[in-house]
């Protein structure tokens, strides 16, 4: 199936710039006595009624702009009714007062069928948003609160009542603009989303009124190192050096609560302070004990590239027992001295001081951003109603934007309502470490995109244990590891547990496989890269339910553990153990229509179709459209922040293809207007493969003026002849620059090319021989035989040696099939030999094996299930 991956330039024409003019035009704007209606789009209306007969142009937290192009619709006004017509739906009111499923329908059509919406309606069938934390989760049982509804649903349509949310004011502060409650009486503010299944245009067209998800920073993508501990300076140098030696790449780091004084906390059963916290549970004092010198320890991260955020609980305010205590009070001009400053944030002359004097030195000293760990009450004590978590986003967002109004700014924090989305990014929480919670995290992570709330972090490994629980269980952490590569932010963390784990070397037989998961990560940055900016611009979040494409396919519901982690990749994951005889873990996935390749282990599947697969601990399942083209990190990569001056673009089999690769600064604001796309194409012709690679159109500060290209071609049989612009190039076993190689365990051509100018085009033509044109279907899967061997040879050599006969080799016809790939590097000119006879020499291989009588019938059978055509039963 042909995919093409064209977000820049279609999905920004179906989302105009939003003015952020609360206002609406008065011409989408229809009044009749207490009540008013603004036709936003043909499928979304808001309405109003208010007692007095007044209504709101101010922004609301939700929702920011009104000021969208008018549609075309049409107006009955008599006596005692009024009609509203768009092209996709029908409004009628009864003018008779407050709005009731009496006096106000609204109707539409879905599937053929008529579907009529009132005020106060249940919907069964909405879709659901997100959560503001899954603290206590465990499994699909959540924990403090339950799940918010979204925008969505398979009703057709979603209503958010915005009646009670308070305003944005604009004043003349640097703020811009402060929070205000709604004016009194009794009033109705509902907007109703009516987009039937159109799922996409109805997250568009919320994020025209209700603000853009700004674009983060590019190394936040990266992995970031957190765990509750009480950490030294010296004991995060010596992580950072053992992260180092095993050639983990890290962006940021991650300091929870010790650093800072915890005074009481020291101690069992601390007290309580007046705003009912443990006392020391907030803090700004650092700990001099484990931070000699906190200048000199932000000044080492920078050394080591690392972006270093402080958690914070700010729900005690400002105690007089604070280093700080006294250049806050002073600038607040607090008159109660040596009493404690509750916490106002939604005071503005509070706010002010509290970012000037606390926060602000710190920032100076080095601190990137700040994780606000709030977990006290949801609402302020001053403004009735007023959401806490939503305010600290926007307060320290607003904040992060003006010190420093050229970089990206950004909060790591809990959703707050509807709005938060323009307050990236999130963590969700204290869930327990169980396979569980694993498997319900896919679809919690997917469905917060249904309200634009994509950006999750998660606690890879679980945050905290079941009393039962008695160390980490390496496989579960394993698998949560290989999970967090397809989620938006990739943090590991724990509480203070001294049974939690979180370094992969305390793991050794499965520390290279969590190594693997880290790099992988890494590796598929620009194409996650690519999947924020296309956020940016269609309101369509990086992890999308499978509904989003497939809204009539019952699958696209039901199938919970799976979504699209961007256009082209279907991610899910393992979320059971191993069978202990086979070593292979089971996994359910419905494929949609199309096909998808296998890139764990190089089998093709078609759509439509739902299969039981088998994988070892080894492979971290992940599937990609047939024809699709991904941009890729080269392996050898230490961070997101340093300039790669090598682009690897991985050419998926199975169909001809299309990429925008999309590039900026990674840094700055400019991203909205300065940023560089490459158009690359792949196209099939007979036996000649064509990949072209346009000049770059358009540029940023800081792009390069020419780059190296590796592109990869799996599941394709060594090429007759390779070409750059028309110039042959050599086959090399040890390749250099302008040179290619064959890659036998993914069974894939691998062009390395010079450095060439980014504003010229590049084409690249694989010649494919005749024969092997007609058999690359037996290519697919074999890549997952050959990783597999390489495991199953250690046991076979220990299994032999458990019967005593640790001198026997293992047998020729074990090795034929082991050492395929092997061969294939050292002579890719026999490939279509070794892979025609493949099959066969497998099966000559089992029949050895099954009589050989010095390895157990456990291991035999591990073999037939590893290795043999079983092994992906339907």
């Amino acid at each position: 199936m042909k995919r093409f991956t064209t977000f820049l330039a279609a999905l920004t024409l179906m989302l105009p710039a939003a003015a952020a003019n609360p206002k609406a035009d008065p011409q989408a704007v229809v009044t009749t006595g207490n009540a008013r209606f603004t036709v936003l789009t043909p499928q979304l209306i808001r309405m109003e009624w208010s007692q007095d007969g007044r209504f709101e142009d101010r922004a609301t937290l939700t929702f920011i702009n009104r000021e969208l192009p008018v549609p075309e619709f049409r107006v009955r006004d008599s006596r005692s009714k009024l009609t509203i017509e768009t092209s996709a739906l029908t409004l009628t009111y009864l003018k008779q007062g407050r709005f009731t499923e009496q006096n106000l329908k609204v109707t539409f059509r879905l599937n053929g069928r008529d579907v009529t919406w009132t005020p106060g309606m249940e919907d069964p069938q909405n879709l659901m948003g997100t959560t503001r934390t899954l603290d206590g989760c465990d499994g699909d049982k959540l924990g403090r609160e339950p799940m918010e509804p979204g925008l969505l649903s398979r009703s057709g349509w979603a209503v958010v009542d915005d009646s009670s949310r308070h305003l944005f004011v604009a004043d003349n502060s640097p703020w811009g603009e402060w929070v205000a409650p709604r004016p009194a009486g009794d009033r109705q503010d509902l907007y109703l989303f009516a987009y039937g299944h159109n799922y996409k245009q109805a997250l568009a067209d919320f994020q025209q009124i209700a603000g853009r998800a700004p674009l983060p920073p590019k190394y936040t993508f990266g992995y970031w190192w957190s765990r509750y501990w009480q950490y030294s300076d010296n004991e995060f140098r010596d992580l950072i050096a053992k992260l180092r030696s095993m050639d983990i790449p890290i962006d940021v780091l991650i300091v929870d609560m010790d650093w800072h004084e915890t005074w009481s906390l020291r101690k069992k059963n601390p007290p309580k302070d007046e705003y009912g916290q443990r006392i020391g549970w907030t803090g700004y004092t650092w700990q001099k004990e484990l931070f000699p010198s906190p200048e000199n320890f932000l000044r080492w991260a920078k050394t080591e590239d690392l972006k270093v955020a402080l958690n914070l609980h700010p729900a005690s305010g400002i105690q007089p027992y604070e280093d700080v205590y006294e250049p806050f009070t002073r600038e607040y001009g607090w008159k109660e001295t040596g009493k404690s400053v509750p916490f106002q944030i939604d005071e503005r002359k509070w706010a002010d001081a509290y970012f000037n004097t606390v926060l602000g030195p710190m920032e100076k000293q080095g601190v990137d951003f700040w994780w606000l760990d709030w977990q006290q009450w949801r609402e302020s004590k001053f403004t009735p109603g007023l959401s806490n978590t939503f305010w600290l986003n926007h307060t320290f967002f607003r904040h992060a934007e003006m010190i420093s109004p050229d970089n990206r700014p950004f909060i790591y924090h809990r959703w707050g309502g509807l709005g938060s989305h323009r307050y990236p990014l999130a963590f969700s929480g204290d869930t327990y470490a169980t396979w569980a919670t694993l498997a319900f995290l896919p679809w919690f992570t997917s469905t917060s995109s249904n309200v634009n709330y994509g950006y999750w972090g998660h606690d890879i490994g679980g945050h905290m244990f079941h009393n039962d629980q008695k160390k980490t269980d390496p496989e579960l952490y394993t698998r949560w590891l290989q999970y967090g590569v397809f989620t938006p932010i990739f943090k590991t963390h724990s509480t203070k547990d001294p049974r939690i784990e979180r370094y992969i070397w305390a793991f050794p037989d499965q520390m290279f496989y969590m190594r693997d998961a880290i790099r992988l990560r890494y590796t598929l940055a620009p194409y996650i890269y690519n999947a924020a900016r296309e956020n940016y611009d269609s309101g369509i979040g990086i992890c999308r339910p499978l509904y989003y494409e497939y809204p009539e396919t019952d699958e696209a519901y039901t199938s919970k553990e799976e979504y699209l982690f961007g256009n082209d990749i279907l991610a899910t994951a393992i979320t059971q153990p191993v069978d202990s005889l086979s070593g292979l873990a089971e996994r359910k996935i419905w494929f949609p229509q199309g096909r998808w390749y296998d890139m764990a282990t190089g089998a093709m599947y078609e759509g439509g179709t739902v299969r039981r697969l088998h994988y070892t601990l080894a492979e971290n399942p992940w599937y990609v459209r047939a024809g699709a083209i991904l941009p890729m990190n080269p392996e050898q990569i230490s961070n997101l922040q340093q300039a790669c001056d090598t682009l690897v673009l991985t050419f998926v089999p199975g169909g001809d293809g299309e990429l925008r690769h999309y590039e900026d600064d990674g840094t700055s604001q400019r991203y909205t207007t300065e940023y560089a796309t490459t158009l690359i194409t792949k196209r099939q012709t007979g036996n000649v493969i064509r990949a072209e690679i346009a000049a770059r159109q358009g540029s940023y500060a800081g792009a390069p003026q020419s780059r190296s290209y590796e592109l990869r071609f799996p599941a394709t049989f060594p090429p007759r002849r390779i070409t750059i612009n028309g110039e042959e190039i050599p086959y090399a076993r040890f390749p250099k620059a302008g040179e290619w190689t064959y890659d036998a365990y993914t069974l894939a051509p691998v062009i390395h090319t010079r450095a060439m100018a980014c504003d010229r085009p590049i084409v690249v033509e694989l010649t494919l021989d005749d024969e092997a044109l007609t058999k690359q279907e037996l290519l697919y899967g074999k890549s997952g035989i050959f990783k597999r061997c390489v495991d199953l040879t250690v046991e076979f050599k220990l299994e032999q040696g458990r019967f005593g006969e640790t001198y026997l080799l293992l047998p020729r016809e074990y090795l034929r099939v082991s050492q395929c790939p092997n061969f294939i590097l050292e002579y890719p000119e026999t490939a279509l030999e070794r892979i025609t006879e493949f099959d066969e020499a497998l099966q000559r291989m089992f029949e050895t094996t099954d009589r050989m009588e010095i390895i157990g019938p456990s291991f035999k059978e591990k073999l037939h299930r590893q290795l043999g055509s079983n092994r992906d039963a339907e």
